[in-house]
């Protein structure tokens, strides 16, 4: 198997679906009641960390690639 970029963005996007899929599921089962505004501050506030990081994760491979840039 090849090697691969280890993407957190999808690792924090994967996670935030994970969670929001158990909520849904514990509310089908009577066990938590999920307002849809919770459920949309979850999903739009776990998407905008997912988009954070992957920001930030662009920023440090920029600035690692130059370093590796200017050492060469």
């Amino acid at each position: 198997m090849r090697r691969h970029r280890f993407e957190p963005a999808a690792l924090v996007t994967g996670l935030v679906l994970c969670t929001l899929a158990v909520f849904f599921l514990l509310d089908a089962g009577g066990v938590w009641h999920l307002e849809w505004r919770t459920a949309s501050w979850l999903a739009g506030g776990g998407l905008a960390l997912a988009a954070a990081t992957g920001v930030l994760t662009q920023a440090v491979r920029t600035v690692r690639a130059r370093r590796r840039r200017s050492r060469a």
